[in-house]
């Protein structure tokens, strides 16, 4: 508890330092364990009691990557994201070899180096795009493809590792020696396809029914504890399995994005998994010896400048290879040229398989500085990333851009600029009669709801329906906030509305706000907190009885009183 008091308060004293200068937080985490770590100040001795909690951080990262994989928007093109994933893996792995060895590592340790430094970082960039509001345009699902085939590449490639131990050492007896033979190496892929096949069974038919169930009661923390157990428990089998406890994460993920339970799930996990990812990375920073980085500080400036143009002209060249337009190929490459969370993750498992045996503390150094300089850079390399990008395509390619995967969907959507899209939340009384009038209309629709019966038999009539918490940032995100024109409040809870505003007003500054309150005192609250319009109950009911008894007593004929 004590070492874990030390990683956070450093944790967040340095990432607010780097707030203040705009930089990513996560290079500060890693300045945090180093500074604060048994070879420097030596407030935290031993890491090892916190390496638990560092690795529940990377199966929940990998967890919100499936969670975040909506199959749909990856239909179009799906081959050519692909295929631009895995070649510019390869190319950056066979370009990277003989640069670590031109450093002096070993052919094995070369390739180790290499494979690591061919990760980039998933939690940098999607947060960035994310506020930068990029993710969806065409190099940020580009750049969200490759990664999500970098990140499934980890498997692989931890996977390989001892084939590589064995290739550095002089290799252990029994590896030689026909201790396992064909029958029982056949009947255990068997079982891992079996166990696996099944998990995915019941992800597919049995996961929806308990979740539908913990929704039923409206508890957000039943459906959250559910999906994190199954999760956990995904983990733990591929994991019993031999393979990696992040390929069963991912793949809890990815099932659980086939249910309308996904954005909710999304945003209360992510603040959970990004408190357990400052955790990780300040812990490999602890991992650091600054004596020995300083030493070797050219060899880390160098090996960063080479690591970031290697991964340009792989990723930008396999994109153009694959006839996507240069500008978003070369925009996409350049932020993506960073190294990331699994450089460090695969590096460790190379260090531990002993691939590093001489000057393993070197290794890791240069490994995490390299990862800390390209990470630094991030921020500015993506805001600059669209500009380079053409420059970059001018330069290199010198062609004329062909179509790609993620032009026409765009095409599609500016089609609909042209209509006005209203978000409604809430589909009780008032939010079906809103609906059913503006259905009247030529808006475009989405509605938010907290009722799985209700979202499921909607969604069956073709409506546009999320399910989840209207305050939850990851709802409104995948309901469309970011480019609606309003959004109309008709939940009868004063609080909800108040705090729904403000999450709203912190998305999208300008869009029209209506809502409904039950007092007149609650309506001036209500417009405080950035409502436009507010229409008070009370109010409402009496305009519409007075109106109602005018109309009743005009049509009757006048008879006067003795």
């Amino acid at each position: 508890m004590v070492d874990l008091l030390y990683v956070l308060a450093a944790a967040a004293g340095v990432s607010l330092v780097f707030g203040r200068l705009r930089l990513a937080p996560i290079p500060g985490y890693l300045i945090a364990g180093a500074v604060f770590g048994p070879n420097a100040f030596g407030l935290v001795q031993d890491s090892a009691s916190i390496d638990g909690i560092s690795h529940v951080a990377i199966i929940l990262l990998m967890f919100g990557i499936g969670l975040h994989l909506d199959r749909t928007e990856f239909r179009t093109g799906v081959k050519q994201i692909i295929g631009v994933g895995v070649l510019s893996t390869l190319v950056s792995i066979g370009l990277g070899i003989p640069v670590a060895m031109a450093f002096g590592l070993h052919a094995p340790g070369a390739v180790a180096v290499s494979s690591a430094m061919a990760m980039s970082s998933t939690a940098v960039v999607l947060r960035i795009l994310q506020q930068r509001r990029e993710l969806r345009l065409a190099p940020g699902r580009l750049a969200f493809g490759i990664l999500l085939m970098q990140d499934l590449a980890v498997v692989a490639i931890i996977a390989f590792m001892p084939v590589l131990a064995a290739w550095a050492g002089p290799g252990d007896e029994d590896l030689a020696g026909p201790s396992v033979g064909l029958g029982s190496m056949i009947g255990a892929a068997l079982t891992m396809v079996g166990a696996i096949g099944l998990l995915i069974a019941l992800g597919m038919t049995l996961l929806p029914r308990v979740l539908h169930e913990a929704a039923r009661d409206g508890s957000s923390e039943l459906l959250l504890v559910c999906s994190a157990a199954f999760a956990l428990a995904a983990a733990v089998v591929t994991g019993w399995l031999g393979l990696s406890p992040e390929l069963g994460a991912f793949l809890a993920g990815f099932l659980l994005a086939g249910t309308p339970f996904r954005h909710q799930l999304s945003g209360q996990i992510g603040p959970m998994r990004d408190l357990f990812m400052a955790v990780f990375f300040t812990a490999v920073g602890l991992s650091l010896d600054i004596s020995i980085a300083l030493e070797v500080w050219w060899v880390i400036l160098v090996g960063a400048a080479a690591v970031m143009a290697i991964k340009i002209i792989s990723i930008g060249g396999s994109a153009w290879m694959f006839k996507i337009r240069p500008t978003i190929a070369g925009a996409a490459a350049i932020s993506l040229a960073q190294a990331g969370e699994f450089s460090l993750v695969v590096a460790g498992v190379a260090e531990a398989e002993g691939l590093f045996v001489e000057e393993a503390a070197k290794v890791q150094a240069v490994i995490v500085g390299i990862v800390f300089v390209s990470l630094l850079l991030t921020p500015n390399m993506i805001a600059g990333a669209n500009p380079m990008g053409a420059k970059l395509a001018g330069l290199l390619f010198r062609l004329k851009g062909s179509s790609n995967a993620v032009d026409p969907e765009n095409a599609a959507q500016d089609e609909q600029d042209d209509r006005r899209r209203v978000i409604v939340v809430g589909y009780g009384p008032v939010g079906r009669a809103v609906t059913h009038r503006l259905d009247q209309t030529d808006c475009d629709i989405t509605i938010i709801e907290m009722n799985p019966e209700t979202v499921r038999r909607q969604a069956g009539l073709g409506r546009k329906i999320v399910y989840g918490d209207v305050t939850n940032t990851d709802v409104l995100e995948s309901a469309g906030a970011r480019r609606a024109h309003a959004i109309i409040l008709t939940m009868p809870d004063d609080d909800a509305t108040f705090r729904a505003c403000r999450v709203i007003r912190t998305i999208n500054g300008s869009v029209f706000i209506a809502a409904r309150t039950n007092f007149l005192s609650k309506a001036f609250l209500a417009r405080e907190h950035g409502a436009d319009h507010v229409t008070v109950e009370e109010l409402a009911t009496a305009e519409h009885m007075a109106s109602q008894v005018l109309e009743a007593i005009q049509k009757r004929p006048y008879e006067r009183r003795a």
